[in-house]
């Protein structure tokens, strides 16, 4: 599920979907527009994204407040780069970054929308992106996910 990072409108029907205010993880069309969101690139932050990036590693650091609320967690963000290219050319597209967050529920098992549930979330979906990848692909290789702090790379996941 995704929103433009620019649309409040769009925001708040994301956070209706998933029933929760933030933080949601940031997809930027480039390792370019991502750094721009950051209030300083340290050597080690901009090494970390060059040697991360595109892929599926997110990167949390602090960043420039500028973005809708739900886009921060204590003035950072989460975001990547993804290594998917549609969905790189659709935040473009969006003013160069998604607000992003998965279909599954917190705490539980990733499924596949039912027909019925597809239905359901016509008041929320303006559209579907579908992910080449099929359910077990996308669990056989997990996102990382990585904390600037100064001068270290604290992995969270």
């Amino acid at each position: 599920m995704a929103a433009s990072a620019y649309s409040a409108a769009g925001i708040k029907r994301l956070q209706r979907f998933k029933q929760r205010k933030a933080p949601f993880l940031l997809l930027a069309d480039s390792v370019r527009t991502a750094l721009q969101q950051a209030v300083y690139i340290s050597p080690h932050l901009r090494r970390l994204a060059k040697q991360s990036w595109v892929g599926t590693t997110t990167l949390v650091f602090p960043a420039k407040q500028r973005l809708h609320a739900a886009c921060y967690q204590r003035s950072c963000i989460a975001i990547r780069v993804d290594a998917d290219v549609e969905t790189r050319r659709l935040a473009n597209l969006s003013g160069g970054l998604l607000l992003s967050s998965s279909l599954n529920r917190k705490h539980q098992d990733v499924v596949s929308p039912s027909l019925k549930q597809r239905y359901r979330w016509h008041r929320h979906v303006s559209g579907i992106l579908l992910n080449s990848q099929s359910s077990t692909q996308a669990e056989a290789a997990p996102s990382s996910i990585y904390k600037i702090v100064g001068t270290k790379a604290i992995q969270l996941r």
